[in-house]
């Protein structure tokens, strides 16, 4: 669409008991945009807000905390669309969070025996490396270890067996020894300091008595590393299961949840279109924005759902605005345009009723990038680096929009590539409209109209001319629409500021044409310039009758004096005309950077070119060479695509927008259950 869409207030009342019902219903159309009716000065003053639902903070807090669970899961839950639960009883909060406290503990009780399992593997391995180093140096190697203790002693040979059962739980590793005097068993006991205590009164359960360290030998040595090594496979085995269970957890109830969340998102939507509602002793008041386009299917679902007990009324947006309302800026474009949307938007909203430059940013933007980026292989590059990114995007369910725009600059490089005949910094081709290299690299071009830099850069003014003008011509739509017919006229952006653009650019090419020795006649000088000029100075006391008209005057001019009010008139004038000569000439001069970009682009590939034939001269294939000429490549893609990208934004903000945009609008926000 041209311009921002059409939108009506709508004014209702309906019955206390049918809120509910029509809340409902609304959330399901997906189209209010809700406005408190105590905005409205009428009659705002002597109502109250619709008493806020006490269970909504806490459908809020239930849901947040569901998305929280679904977040944890290892697969992707589907989630039902919750249009499916608009109307629907929702589940007991209290029983609701019994359920999830108790689904939170069993995960809870997961993690923390994943932590434990963790902490006793890294445990073993710091243990296995010291026995390693005891194998190397003996026992004595331990003395220096920070955290790992040794002890030395005998256990009751009878009770060998309790003791390795006791000990197979704990990170200890226990090197048997020759059996000692008395019936008794010597051992080596490998742990951690802070286990210490706890390991030595379980052993002194079994009649442990510490004595001297002694030699073990390798054999014993390599038993306890293969003891080791056994613990830590039951530990790893023990963590795979507490991974499945972890999954089964979710398998198990992650469809529920799922349901859960879908029907506490219904509910929280539907308490936020009841929130805005105001009220009197037995009725509910709504006011809203909604889109020309749905007011019959509004009216019809408020009907259908209060069964027709309610009064509606349509307020055009020239009303609203008398109560104090302004509507919301709502701009629909086709999804291919989607990017370029976004590029609009994140400078600003533009005002409701005004352009909507979506399309016209999407032709500059491309066009600019082309000027600046003409190399069909590199555009290659681009379009398959940007449907990966787009691929990506979809398979994560986030924006795609990036990817999109990164499609589009891959293809108006390719366009611009075969026009100028590059492919990856090669003039394979024979260009369809003008041999970009050769001319950047001063060989002779004896056909069509482009032959020399200086062409080049006359290319991007007129194009930049071009939209210059375009965004002047927006800019008289817009005035128009509005009304404002002493600035469509006398405005520096209006029809006497364009009228003396048009003006310079002819008195420009003229003093080209003519060898740079040459203007125009004097009497066309005056009719072109010097009249417009003087009728800039109209707009500023035919703004001052229209307010005193109007009664609208600024209370700065109240008191003003006439001298100083002739003064102000003046200065204004002074100002204008400096904007109008010096800013569209260094607005229009401002593109040329487009062909210094294109320029450079073609410069930094023939430099690649030449320093691979440095490497070498015979100019045959090798190596070296050819690994030049892709890191060139890759430099130029990323840095030139790059920088076309941000000049390319920077010109469409800083010049096209800067003539006509206003970007103070309010964006159209409905409540809606579908994502915006």
């Amino acid at each position: 669409m041209i311009f921002t869409v059409p939108m009506k207030l709508l004014y209702a009342a309906i019955l206390a008991k049918d809120v509910q019902t029509v809340s409902d219903e609304l959330l399901k159309l997906g189209v209010l945009d809700a406005v408190s009716v105590r905005e409205l000065s009428e009659i705002g003053t002597k109502l109250k807000a619709q008493e806020q639902d006490p269970e909504l903070d806490t459908i809020k807090e239930l849901r947040r905390r569901v998305e929280g669970f679904l977040q944890l899961a290892p697969m992707r839950i589907a989630r039902p669309d919750p249009s499916v639960y608009v109307g629907t009883p929702v589940p007991s909060s209290k029983d609701i969070e019994k359920q999830f406290d108790t689904f939170a503990s069993q995960i809870t009780g997961i993690r923390e025996r994943q932590k434990e399992i963790q902490e006793q593997i890294l445990k073993l391995d710091e243990i296995r490396r010291q026995i390693e180093l005891y194998k190397a140096g003996g026992t004595e190697i331990f003395a220096n270890s920070a955290f790992l203790t040794v002890k030395s002693g005998t256990v009751n040979e009878s009770s060998w067996t309790a003791v390795e059962k006791a000990l197979s739980s704990l990170p200890v590793v226990i090197i048997p020894g020759e059996q000692a005097l008395n019936n008794t068993r010597f051992i080596v006991v490998v742990m951690l300091k802070r286990d210490e205590s706890r390991v030595i009164a379980l052993l002194q359960k079994y009649g442990w008595s510490e004595q001297i360290k002694q030699a073990i030998d390798t054999t014993a040595t390599a038993n306890s590393l293969a003891d080791l090594e056994n613990k830590r496979k039951k530990l790893t085995a023990t963590l795979d299961e507490c991974a499945q269970s972890f999954n089964r957890l979710f398998e198990d109830h992650g469809s529920e949840l799922a349901e859960i969340w879908s029907k506490l998102r219904a509910a929280e939507l539907s308490g936020a279109i009841r929130s805005s509602f105001a009220k009197t002793a037995s009725t509910a008041l709504i006011t809203g924005w909604i889109p020309e386009k749905d007011m019959d299917r509004v009216e019809k679902g408020i009907r259908t759902a209060s069964n027709n007990c309610c009064y509606i009324e349509w307020l055009t947006v020239e009303d609203a605005e008398k109560q104090g309302l302004k509507p919301p800026t709502e701009i629909k474009n086709p999804h291919v345009l989607a990017p370029f949307q976004t590029l609009v938007t994140n400078y600003g909203v533009p005002q409701y009723g005004a352009i909507d430059p979506t399309a016209f940013v999407a032709i500059s933007y491309l066009t600019m990038f082309g000027l600046m980026f003409g190399d069909a292989g590199h555009g290659l590059v681009l379009c398959i680096a940007g449907l990966l990114w787009f691929l990506r995007s979809k398979k994560n369910n986030s924006s795609t929009t990036l990817g999109l725009l990164i499609v589009y600059c891959g293809i108006s490089a390719i366009i611009s590539g075969l026009l100028f005949g590059s492919i990856f910094g090669y003039a394979l081709l024979p260009p369809l409209w003008f041999p970009y290299h050769r001319i950047i690299n001063g060989e002779p071009v004896t056909v069509g109209g482009v032959r020399s830099v200086y062409d080049i850069l006359g290319i991007t003014i007129k194009f930049g001319m071009i939209v210059l003008g375009t965004g002047l011509i927006l800019n008289w739509i817009n005035l128009a629409r509005k009304k404002n017919w002493i600035t469509l006229v006398f405005d520096k952006a209006g029809l006497v500021g364009g009228w003396i653009y048009a003006a310079g650019a002819w008195v420009a090419f003229y003093f080209v044409n003519h060898n740079y020795k040459a203007l125009p006649p004097v009497s066309s000088l005056l009719f072109l310039l010097i009249v417009p000029t003087c009728l800039l100075a109209l707009k500023a006391p035919l703004e001052h009758i229209a307010e005193k008209k109007h009664g609208s005057q600024h209370a700065s001019h109240v008191h003003e004096s006439r001298a100083m009010r002739y003064m102000n008139y003046f200065m204004e004038w002074i100002v204008s005309i400096l904007e109008v000569y010096s800013g569209y000439l260094a607005n229009t001069l401002s593109f040329m950077r487009v062909a210094g970009l294109g320029i450079a682009h073609v410069s930094l590939m023939t430099a690649f070119f030449q320093i691979a034939n440095m490497v070498n001269p015979t100019h045959g294939f090798s190596i070296v060479s050819l690994i030049i000429l892709i890191v060139g490549n890759v430099l130029v893609i990323a840095l030139e695509g790059l920088s076309a990208g941000i000049q390319s934004l920077r010109l469409n903000y800083y010049e096209f927008f800067s003539r006509f945009f206003n970007g103070t609008g309010r964006a159209y926000s409905p409540i809606t259950i579908k994502a915006k």
